[in-house]
Protein backbone atom coordinates (compact mmCIF):
# COMPACT_ATOMS: atom_id res chain seq x y z
CA UNK A 1 0.00 0.00 0.00
CA UNK A 2 1.45 3.62 -0.67
CA UNK A 3 0.05 6.75 0.17
CA UNK A 4 0.09 10.49 -1.03
CA UNK A 5 3.34 12.57 0.00
CA UNK A 6 0.75 15.45 -0.24
CA UNK A 7 -2.27 14.89 1.88
CA UNK A 8 -1.79 10.95 3.09
CA UNK A 9 -4.50 9.51 1.03
CA UNK A 10 -4.22 6.07 -0.28
CA UNK A 11 -3.20 5.87 -3.76
CA UNK A 12 -5.05 4.05 -6.50
CA UNK A 13 -2.25 1.39 -8.08
CA UNK A 14 -1.03 3.35 -11.39
CA UNK A 15 -2.30 6.67 -10.97
CA UNK A 16 0.00 9.99 -11.74
CA UNK A 17 -1.91 12.23 -9.81
CA UNK A 18 -3.66 12.25 -6.15
CA UNK A 19 -7.62 11.50 -6.74
CA UNK A 20 -7.89 13.63 -3.64
CA UNK A 21 -5.81 16.67 -3.63
CA UNK A 22 -4.84 16.21 -7.27
CA UNK A 23 -1.12 16.68 -6.28
CA UNK A 24 1.13 15.11 -8.84
CA UNK A 25 2.62 11.55 -7.35
CA UNK A 26 6.19 9.78 -8.34
CA UNK A 27 6.00 6.17 -10.70
CA UNK A 28 5.16 3.63 -8.05
CA UNK A 29 7.82 1.23 -8.11
CA UNK A 30 6.78 -2.70 -7.74
CA UNK A 31 8.51 -5.50 -4.95
CA UNK A 32 10.99 -7.29 -6.31
CA UNK A 33 9.62 -10.99 -6.37
CA UNK A 34 10.81 -13.27 -3.59
CA UNK A 35 13.91 -15.53 -3.94
CA UNK A 36 13.50 -19.35 -4.23
CA UNK A 37 16.28 -22.05 -4.06
CA UNK A 38 16.81 -23.25 -7.33
CA UNK A 39 16.57 -27.01 -7.58
CA UNK A 40 19.79 -28.76 -8.45
CA UNK A 41 19.65 -29.99 -12.10
CA UNK A 42 18.20 -33.51 -12.74
CA UNK A 43 21.20 -34.69 -14.28
CA UNK A 44 22.94 -34.55 -11.32
CA UNK A 45 20.25 -35.23 -8.87
CA UNK A 46 21.89 -38.79 -7.86
CA UNK A 47 25.25 -38.39 -9.06
CA UNK A 48 27.79 -39.01 -6.28
CA UNK A 49 24.72 -38.83 -3.73
CA UNK A 50 25.78 -41.05 -0.71
CA UNK A 51 23.11 -43.30 0.82
CA UNK A 52 20.79 -41.98 2.97
CA UNK A 53 21.72 -42.87 6.90
CA UNK A 54 19.22 -44.59 9.68
CA UNK A 55 17.93 -42.21 12.02
CA UNK A 56 20.91 -43.01 15.11
CA UNK A 57 19.40 -45.15 18.10
CA UNK A 58 20.96 -45.25 21.59
CA UNK A 59 22.03 -49.28 21.57
CA UNK A 60 20.72 -51.11 25.04
CA UNK A 61 23.02 -52.21 27.63
CA UNK A 62 25.03 -55.07 25.86
CA UNK A 63 27.76 -52.55 24.80
CA UNK A 64 28.23 -51.55 28.66
CA UNK A 65 28.14 -55.06 29.40
CA UNK A 66 30.46 -56.31 26.71
CA UNK A 67 32.98 -53.84 28.26
CA UNK A 68 32.93 -54.54 31.69
CA UNK A 69 33.07 -58.25 31.40
CA UNK A 70 36.47 -57.41 29.23
CA UNK A 71 37.60 -55.37 31.95
CA UNK A 72 37.18 -57.81 34.36
CA UNK A 73 38.87 -60.70 32.65
CA UNK A 74 41.55 -58.00 31.89
CA UNK A 75 41.32 -57.56 35.95
CA UNK A 76 41.54 -60.70 36.35
CA UNK A 77 44.54 -61.41 34.52
CA UNK A 78 46.50 -58.56 35.72
CA UNK A 79 45.88 -60.02 39.31
CA UNK A 80 46.96 -63.39 38.48
CA UNK A 81 50.02 -62.33 36.75
CA UNK A 82 50.55 -59.99 39.95
CA UNK A 83 49.99 -62.79 42.38
CA UNK A 84 52.23 -65.23 40.28
CA UNK A 85 55.23 -62.42 39.81
CA UNK A 86 54.60 -61.40 44.20
CA UNK A 87 55.36 -65.31 44.47
CA UNK A 88 58.30 -65.69 42.32
CA UNK A 89 59.82 -62.63 43.76
CA UNK A 90 59.46 -64.67 46.75
CA UNK A 91 60.82 -67.38 45.06
CA UNK A 92 64.19 -65.41 43.63
CA UNK A 93 64.85 -63.65 47.43
CA UNK A 94 64.71 -67.31 48.67
CA UNK A 95 67.17 -67.97 46.52
CA UNK A 96 69.02 -65.17 47.05
CA UNK A 97 68.95 -65.76 51.04
CA UNK A 98 70.20 -69.08 50.21
CA UNK A 99 73.35 -68.42 47.91
CA UNK A 100 74.17 -65.77 50.93
CA UNK A 101 74.32 -68.24 53.70
CA UNK A 102 76.34 -70.87 51.32
CA UNK A 103 79.20 -67.59 51.31
CA UNK A 104 78.95 -67.75 54.85
CA UNK A 105 78.24 -71.56 56.09
CA UNK A 106 80.44 -74.20 54.02
CA UNK A 107 78.27 -75.97 51.72
CA UNK A 108 78.16 -79.95 51.57
CA UNK A 109 80.37 -80.92 48.50
CA UNK A 110 79.80 -84.16 46.39
CA UNK A 111 82.00 -87.44 45.86
CA UNK A 112 84.21 -85.15 43.36
CA UNK A 113 84.44 -82.12 45.62
CA UNK A 114 82.15 -80.32 44.18
CA UNK A 115 79.41 -78.06 45.78
CA UNK A 116 76.31 -80.14 45.63
CA UNK A 117 72.92 -78.00 44.20
CA UNK A 118 70.55 -80.87 43.34
CA UNK A 119 68.66 -82.45 46.22
CA UNK A 120 69.28 -86.02 46.31
CA UNK A 121 66.06 -87.55 45.59
CA UNK A 122 66.96 -90.40 47.43
CA UNK A 123 67.70 -88.70 50.50
CA UNK A 124 65.61 -89.77 53.36
CA UNK A 125 62.41 -87.84 54.26
CA UNK A 126 62.19 -87.06 58.22
CA UNK A 127 60.62 -89.69 60.04
CA UNK A 128 57.05 -89.53 59.15
CA UNK A 129 54.21 -89.36 61.72
CA UNK A 130 53.07 -92.77 62.83
CA UNK A 131 50.33 -93.80 60.50
CA UNK A 132 46.42 -93.76 61.90
CA UNK A 133 45.36 -97.27 60.02
CA UNK A 134 46.77 -100.49 60.72
CA UNK A 135 49.46 -102.95 58.79
CA UNK A 136 47.77 -104.81 56.27
CA UNK A 137 46.56 -108.51 57.02
CA UNK A 138 45.44 -110.13 53.60
CA UNK A 139 42.43 -111.89 55.75
CA UNK A 140 40.69 -108.71 56.81
CA UNK A 141 39.61 -108.44 53.24
CA UNK A 142 37.84 -110.23 50.61
CA UNK A 143 40.40 -111.68 47.90
CA UNK A 144 41.05 -109.18 45.34
CA UNK A 145 39.67 -109.75 42.00
CA UNK A 146 42.34 -110.06 38.70
CA UNK A 147 41.66 -106.43 38.07
CA UNK A 148 42.14 -105.53 42.14
CA UNK A 149 39.59 -104.75 44.80
CA UNK A 150 38.67 -101.38 43.38
CA UNK A 151 39.11 -101.33 39.64
CA UNK A 152 38.10 -98.63 36.96
CA UNK A 153 34.59 -99.03 36.31
CA UNK A 154 32.13 -96.86 34.04
CA UNK A 155 29.43 -95.62 37.00
CA UNK A 156 31.90 -96.24 40.15
CA UNK A 157 31.22 -93.26 42.21
CA UNK A 158 34.69 -92.24 44.99
CA UNK A 159 33.31 -90.28 47.65
CA UNK A 160 35.79 -88.22 49.52
CA UNK A 161 35.25 -86.42 53.23
CA UNK A 162 37.17 -83.17 53.59
CA UNK A 163 38.02 -82.20 57.18
CA UNK A 164 37.12 -78.63 57.35
CA UNK A 165 36.72 -76.28 60.85
CA UNK A 166 33.07 -76.77 60.44
CA UNK A 167 32.66 -79.59 59.85
CA UNK A 168 33.32 -82.74 57.46
CA UNK A 169 32.24 -81.76 54.04
CA UNK A 170 32.23 -84.92 50.85
CA UNK A 171 33.49 -84.81 47.46
CA UNK A 172 31.97 -87.44 44.68
CA UNK A 173 33.27 -88.49 41.90
CA UNK A 174 31.67 -90.96 39.35
CA UNK A 175 33.56 -92.45 35.32
CA UNK A 176 31.10 -91.37 33.26
CA UNK A 177 32.43 -93.33 30.57
CA UNK A 178 36.17 -94.95 29.04
CA UNK A 179 36.70 -94.89 25.76
CA UNK A 180 39.75 -94.12 23.32
CA UNK A 181 39.55 -90.34 24.41
CA UNK A 182 39.86 -90.92 27.86
CA UNK A 183 38.23 -91.54 31.04
CA UNK A 184 35.85 -89.19 31.75
CA UNK A 185 34.68 -88.29 35.10
CA UNK A 186 32.62 -85.90 36.87
CA UNK A 187 32.89 -84.16 40.07
CA UNK A 188 30.69 -82.19 42.53
CA UNK A 189 31.19 -80.88 46.23
CA UNK A 190 29.46 -78.60 48.11
CA UNK A 191 32.47 -76.32 50.51
CA UNK A 192 31.48 -74.84 53.55
CA UNK A 193 32.33 -71.02 53.05
CA UNK A 194 30.73 -68.97 56.53
CA UNK A 195 28.62 -69.01 59.54
CA UNK A 196 27.90 -72.82 61.26
CA UNK A 197 24.70 -74.77 61.47
CA UNK A 198 21.84 -73.47 58.96
CA UNK A 199 22.82 -69.99 58.48
CA UNK A 200 25.79 -72.13 56.75
CA UNK A 201 26.69 -70.81 53.01
CA UNK A 202 28.44 -73.01 50.45
CA UNK A 203 30.98 -73.08 47.28
CA UNK A 204 29.47 -75.28 45.05
CA UNK A 205 31.83 -77.01 42.19
CA UNK A 206 30.10 -79.04 39.72
CA UNK A 207 32.46 -79.77 36.85
CA UNK A 208 33.64 -82.44 34.20
CA UNK A 209 36.79 -84.09 33.56
CA UNK A 210 38.45 -86.25 30.65
CA UNK A 211 41.70 -87.64 32.15
CA UNK A 212 43.90 -88.96 28.70
CA UNK A 213 44.58 -92.47 28.53
CA UNK A 214 48.45 -91.66 28.06
CA UNK A 215 48.02 -89.70 31.38
CA UNK A 216 46.73 -92.40 33.40
CA UNK A 217 49.69 -94.51 31.99
CA UNK A 218 52.76 -92.15 33.08
CA UNK A 219 51.44 -88.70 34.19
CA UNK A 220 53.36 -88.01 37.21
CA UNK A 221 51.19 -84.67 38.35
CA UNK A 222 48.52 -85.40 39.88
CA UNK A 223 45.27 -82.32 39.44
CA UNK A 224 43.35 -83.12 42.52
CA UNK A 225 41.90 -79.43 42.65
CA UNK A 226 38.14 -78.82 40.79
CA UNK A 227 36.80 -75.52 39.97
CA UNK A 228 34.02 -74.36 38.29
CA UNK A 229 36.41 -72.57 35.10
CA UNK A 230 38.46 -75.46 34.56
CA UNK A 231 38.69 -76.65 30.99
CA UNK A 232 37.62 -80.28 30.62
CA UNK A 233 41.25 -81.51 30.46
CA UNK A 234 44.45 -80.85 31.77
CA UNK A 235 47.19 -82.69 29.56
CA UNK A 236 50.00 -84.15 31.45
CA UNK A 237 47.95 -84.75 34.53
CA UNK A 238 45.73 -87.81 36.23
CA UNK A 239 42.49 -87.49 38.26
CA UNK A 240 41.43 -89.22 41.34
CA UNK A 241 44.63 -91.80 41.05
CA UNK A 242 47.99 -91.53 40.68
CA UNK A 243 49.90 -93.11 36.98
CA UNK A 244 50.16 -96.72 36.49
CA UNK A 245 54.03 -95.11 36.02
CA UNK A 246 53.88 -93.18 39.28
CA UNK A 247 52.82 -96.97 41.54
CA UNK A 248 55.19 -98.67 39.42
CA UNK A 249 58.38 -96.72 39.93
CA UNK A 250 57.55 -96.22 43.70
CA UNK A 251 57.03 -100.15 43.99
CA UNK A 252 60.49 -100.72 42.08
CA UNK A 253 62.59 -98.04 42.57
CA UNK A 254 60.88 -96.52 46.17
CA UNK A 255 60.63 -92.69 44.49
CA UNK A 256 59.49 -91.19 41.65
CA UNK A 257 59.15 -87.31 40.55
CA UNK A 258 55.66 -85.79 41.56
CA UNK A 259 53.66 -82.74 41.43
CA UNK A 260 50.29 -81.80 42.66
CA UNK A 261 48.15 -78.56 43.10
CA UNK A 262 47.76 -77.56 46.67
CA UNK A 263 45.06 -75.76 48.87
CA UNK A 264 45.44 -71.89 50.06
CA UNK A 265 47.56 -69.45 47.48
CA UNK A 266 48.89 -72.07 45.20
CA UNK A 267 45.94 -73.85 44.86
CA UNK A 268 43.96 -70.86 44.13
CA UNK A 269 46.77 -69.30 42.06
CA UNK A 270 46.90 -72.23 39.87
CA UNK A 271 43.10 -72.26 39.61
CA UNK A 272 44.39 -68.89 37.77
CA UNK A 273 46.54 -69.84 36.15
CA UNK A 274 44.27 -72.55 33.95
CA UNK A 275 41.73 -70.12 33.76
CA UNK A 276 44.16 -67.26 32.22
CA UNK A 277 45.78 -70.13 29.50
CA UNK A 278 42.52 -71.38 28.70
CA UNK A 279 41.07 -67.72 28.05
CA UNK A 280 44.51 -66.43 26.73
CA UNK A 281 45.40 -69.59 24.69
CA UNK A 282 48.87 -69.71 25.77
CA UNK A 283 50.95 -71.57 27.10
CA UNK A 284 51.72 -71.14 30.76
CA UNK A 285 55.05 -72.90 31.15
CA UNK A 286 56.53 -69.65 30.09
CA UNK A 287 55.78 -66.05 30.44
CA UNK A 288 58.55 -64.07 29.92
CA UNK A 289 60.93 -66.15 31.20
CA UNK A 290 59.01 -67.42 34.13
CA UNK A 291 56.78 -70.56 34.50
CA UNK A 292 53.50 -69.94 36.10
CA UNK A 293 52.57 -73.40 36.17
CA UNK A 294 55.66 -74.59 38.13
CA UNK A 295 55.06 -71.52 40.56
CA UNK A 296 51.20 -73.14 41.20
CA UNK A 297 52.34 -76.40 42.06
CA UNK A 298 54.19 -78.17 44.60
CA UNK A 299 56.97 -80.55 43.00
CA UNK A 300 58.90 -83.01 45.17
CA UNK A 301 60.61 -86.74 45.07
CA UNK A 302 57.36 -88.85 46.47
CA UNK A 303 59.54 -91.46 48.73
CA UNK A 304 58.14 -94.65 49.54
CA UNK A 305 57.60 -95.23 53.04
CA UNK A 306 58.41 -98.52 54.28
CA UNK A 307 57.98 -101.85 52.59
CA UNK A 308 54.80 -103.24 54.21
CA UNK A 309 51.18 -102.08 53.53
CA UNK A 310 48.69 -100.17 55.77
CA UNK A 311 44.71 -101.42 55.69
CA UNK A 312 42.58 -98.71 54.65
CA UNK A 313 39.22 -98.89 55.68
CA UNK A 314 36.44 -97.92 53.74
CA UNK A 315 32.50 -98.57 52.92
CA UNK A 316 33.13 -100.66 49.51
CA UNK A 317 29.49 -101.05 48.53
CA UNK A 318 28.28 -99.72 51.48
CA UNK A 319 30.10 -102.68 53.32
CA UNK A 320 32.74 -102.25 55.76
CA UNK A 321 36.15 -103.40 54.79
CA UNK A 322 39.42 -102.59 54.32
CA UNK A 323 42.08 -101.93 51.34
CA UNK A 324 45.79 -102.59 50.78
CA UNK A 325 47.49 -99.23 50.91
CA UNK A 326 50.73 -98.08 49.76
CA UNK A 327 52.31 -94.98 52.07
CA UNK A 328 54.23 -92.64 50.23
CA UNK A 329 55.38 -89.23 51.04
CA UNK A 330 57.36 -85.66 50.25
CA UNK A 331 59.06 -82.50 51.11
CA UNK A 332 57.51 -79.68 50.05
CA UNK A 333 57.61 -75.53 50.49
CA UNK A 334 54.61 -75.76 52.99
CA UNK A 335 55.63 -79.29 55.13
CA UNK A 336 55.95 -82.34 54.49
CA UNK A 337 52.99 -84.06 52.18
CA UNK A 338 51.50 -88.06 53.02
CA UNK A 339 49.56 -89.82 50.22
CA UNK A 340 48.08 -93.62 50.63
CA UNK A 341 47.60 -94.94 47.43
CA UNK A 342 45.46 -98.26 46.61
CA UNK A 343 47.68 -101.43 46.26
CA UNK A 344 46.35 -101.71 42.39
CA UNK A 345 48.56 -101.44 39.72
CA UNK A 346 46.52 -100.94 37.04
CA UNK A 347 44.52 -98.43 38.52
CA UNK A 348 46.25 -97.23 41.70
CA UNK A 349 43.40 -94.91 43.50
CA UNK A 350 44.30 -92.19 45.94
CA UNK A 351 42.94 -92.91 48.97
CA UNK A 352 44.12 -90.66 51.34
CA UNK A 353 45.97 -87.28 51.09
CA UNK A 354 47.34 -84.61 53.17
CA UNK A 355 48.95 -81.87 51.62
CA UNK A 356 51.65 -79.85 54.12
CA UNK A 357 49.60 -78.01 56.13
CA UNK A 358 46.49 -77.85 54.03
CA UNK A 359 42.99 -79.88 54.75
CA UNK A 360 43.09 -83.87 55.06
CA UNK A 361 41.19 -85.92 52.15
CA UNK A 362 40.07 -89.41 52.81
CA UNK A 363 38.43 -91.75 50.78
CA UNK A 364 35.39 -92.73 52.40
CA UNK A 365 33.12 -95.13 50.36
CA UNK A 366 33.33 -96.55 46.49
CA UNK A 367 30.43 -97.64 45.38
CA UNK A 368 29.33 -99.52 42.03
CA UNK A 369 26.47 -100.30 40.21
CA UNK A 370 24.37 -103.19 40.90
CA UNK A 371 24.54 -105.75 38.86
CA UNK A 372 21.24 -107.16 37.48
CA UNK A 373 20.30 -110.51 39.70
CA UNK A 374 19.47 -113.80 38.09
CA UNK A 375 16.02 -114.51 38.54
CA UNK A 376 14.32 -117.08 40.69
CA UNK A 377 11.34 -117.59 38.90
CA UNK A 378 10.21 -114.90 36.00
CA UNK A 379 8.17 -112.75 38.17
CA UNK A 380 10.91 -112.01 40.79
CA UNK A 381 14.42 -111.13 40.58
CA UNK A 382 16.86 -112.65 43.99
CA UNK A 383 16.51 -110.05 46.64
CA UNK A 384 19.02 -107.53 47.09
CA UNK A 385 21.57 -107.43 50.62
CA UNK A 386 19.03 -104.29 52.06
CA UNK A 387 16.11 -106.57 51.67
CA UNK A 388 17.53 -109.90 53.06
CA UNK A 389 18.95 -107.78 56.15
CA UNK A 390 15.52 -106.21 56.43
CA UNK A 391 14.14 -109.81 56.03
CA UNK A 392 16.22 -111.38 58.69
CA UNK A 393 17.43 -108.75 61.41
CA UNK A 394 14.66 -106.15 60.62
CA UNK A 395 17.05 -103.32 60.71
CA UNK A 396 19.71 -102.18 58.28
CA UNK A 397 22.05 -99.02 57.47
CA UNK A 398 22.03 -97.62 54.19
CA UNK A 399 24.77 -95.60 53.41
CA UNK A 400 24.06 -94.43 49.76
CA UNK A 401 22.09 -91.55 50.84
CA UNK A 402 23.78 -87.74 50.72
CA UNK A 403 22.62 -84.61 51.39
CA UNK A 404 24.36 -81.01 51.04
CA UNK A 405 26.33 -79.61 53.98
CA UNK A 406 25.00 -79.21 56.99
CA UNK A 407 21.51 -79.72 55.42
CA UNK A 408 18.65 -81.93 54.56
CA UNK A 409 18.98 -81.46 50.63
CA UNK A 410 19.16 -84.72 49.04
CA UNK A 411 21.61 -84.89 46.50
CA UNK A 412 21.23 -86.59 43.18
CA UNK A 413 23.53 -89.06 44.10
CA UNK A 414 21.10 -90.51 46.03
CA UNK A 415 18.95 -91.52 43.25
CA UNK A 416 20.09 -95.37 43.17
CA UNK A 417 19.35 -95.99 47.10
CA UNK A 418 16.19 -94.34 47.16
CA UNK A 419 14.98 -96.64 43.82
CA UNK A 420 16.15 -99.66 45.84
CA UNK A 421 14.58 -98.61 48.84
CA UNK A 422 10.75 -98.19 46.92
CA UNK A 423 11.58 -101.30 44.81
CA UNK A 424 12.12 -103.06 48.81
CA UNK A 425 8.62 -101.84 49.75
CA UNK A 426 7.16 -102.55 46.19
CA UNK A 427 7.92 -106.58 46.09
CA UNK A 428 6.67 -106.54 50.17
CA UNK A 429 3.23 -105.10 50.15
CA UNK A 430 2.88 -105.24 54.05
CA UNK A 431 6.25 -104.02 54.97
CA UNK A 432 6.05 -100.78 57.19
CA UNK A 433 9.28 -98.92 57.63
CA UNK A 434 10.74 -96.35 59.79
CA UNK A 435 13.24 -94.53 58.51
CA UNK A 436 15.85 -92.83 61.21
CA UNK A 437 18.72 -90.53 60.70
CA UNK A 438 21.65 -90.31 62.32
CA UNK A 439 24.64 -88.16 62.29
CA UNK A 440 28.55 -87.45 63.53
CA UNK A 441 29.13 -85.15 66.69
CA UNK A 442 30.42 -82.28 64.91
CA UNK A 443 28.00 -79.33 65.75
CA UNK A 444 26.39 -79.91 68.64
CA UNK A 445 23.54 -82.57 70.34
CA UNK A 446 21.02 -80.11 70.06
CA UNK A 447 21.87 -78.70 66.16
CA UNK A 448 22.50 -82.73 65.15
CA UNK A 449 19.37 -84.00 66.54
CA UNK A 450 16.95 -81.80 64.60
CA UNK A 451 19.13 -82.31 61.45
CA UNK A 452 19.05 -85.97 61.99
CA UNK A 453 15.05 -85.69 62.30
CA UNK A 454 15.36 -83.58 59.10
CA UNK A 455 17.36 -85.27 57.23
CA UNK A 456 14.87 -88.91 57.76
CA UNK A 457 11.55 -86.71 56.98
CA UNK A 458 13.41 -85.48 53.57
CA UNK A 459 13.78 -88.89 52.64
CA UNK A 460 10.29 -90.20 53.54
CA UNK A 461 9.28 -87.17 51.28
CA UNK A 462 11.38 -88.28 48.09
CA UNK A 463 10.24 -91.62 48.71
CA UNK A 464 6.04 -90.12 48.17
CA UNK A 465 6.86 -87.48 45.76
CA UNK A 466 9.13 -89.43 43.50
CA UNK A 467 8.24 -93.13 43.95
CA UNK A 468 4.81 -92.91 45.03
CA UNK A 469 4.82 -94.63 48.47
CA UNK A 470 2.05 -94.68 50.69
CA UNK A 471 3.11 -92.33 53.62
CA UNK A 472 0.89 -94.68 55.77
CA UNK A 473 3.84 -97.27 55.28
CA UNK A 474 6.34 -94.89 56.67
CA UNK A 475 7.53 -93.44 59.97
CA UNK A 476 10.48 -91.21 60.62
CA UNK A 477 12.99 -90.12 63.76
CA UNK A 478 16.08 -89.04 63.93
CA UNK A 479 18.72 -89.47 67.21
CA UNK A 480 21.50 -87.42 66.15
CA UNK A 481 24.78 -88.17 67.27
CA UNK A 482 23.24 -90.53 70.30
CA UNK A 483 24.11 -93.99 68.10
CA UNK A 484 27.45 -94.17 66.84
CA UNK A 485 28.61 -97.00 65.52
CA UNK A 486 32.12 -96.10 65.03
CA UNK A 487 34.44 -93.40 66.76
CA UNK A 488 34.25 -90.03 65.56
CA UNK A 489 37.79 -89.00 66.02
CA UNK A 490 38.96 -90.03 62.48
CA UNK A 491 37.14 -89.42 59.03
CA UNK A 492 36.11 -92.97 57.97
CA UNK A 493 34.44 -93.44 61.60
CA UNK A 494 32.81 -90.13 61.22
CA UNK A 495 31.37 -91.37 57.37
CA UNK A 496 30.16 -94.41 59.17
CA UNK A 497 27.83 -92.46 61.85
CA UNK A 498 26.40 -90.09 58.95
CA UNK A 499 23.57 -92.83 57.94
CA UNK A 500 20.23 -93.90 57.06
CA UNK A 501 19.11 -96.59 59.26
CA UNK A 502 15.93 -98.54 58.02
CA UNK A 503 13.91 -100.84 60.65
CA UNK A 504 11.08 -102.73 59.74
CA UNK A 505 8.07 -102.98 62.00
Amino acid sequence: MSYCTKCGAPRTAGGGFCTVCGAPQPPLTPAPPPEVASPAPAAFSNVNAPPALPPVTQKSGSGLRTFLIGAAVCLLIMIGLGVAGAIYAVHLAKEKAQGLLKQIVPSSTSSAGSPSHEPDANAPLPPPAASSFAPWQPTSSPAPSGSGPAPLKVGMLVVTAVADERGDYESMKQIVSIDASGTTLSYHSDKPKAGTGSSASQQETSVTRIVLPQDLDAAHDYAEVFGNTDPQSFPGTTAISASREVFSELQQKGVTPFSFRPDGLKGALGNLVSTFSSFAGIDTKDVGGVSLEKLSKEQCTLQKEGNGLFAFPVLLNAQPTTLPAVRAGCMTDDGPADFYILDQPDYPLMLSWKLGSGSQLQVIKITYPQEPQPRKTEAKPAPSAMEEQLKEKKKVDVYGIYFDFASDHLKPESTPVLEEIAGVLKDNPDWILTVNGHTDNVGGDPYNLDLSKRRAAAVKQALITQYHVTPERLSTDGFGASRPVDTNDTLAGRARNRRVELTRQ
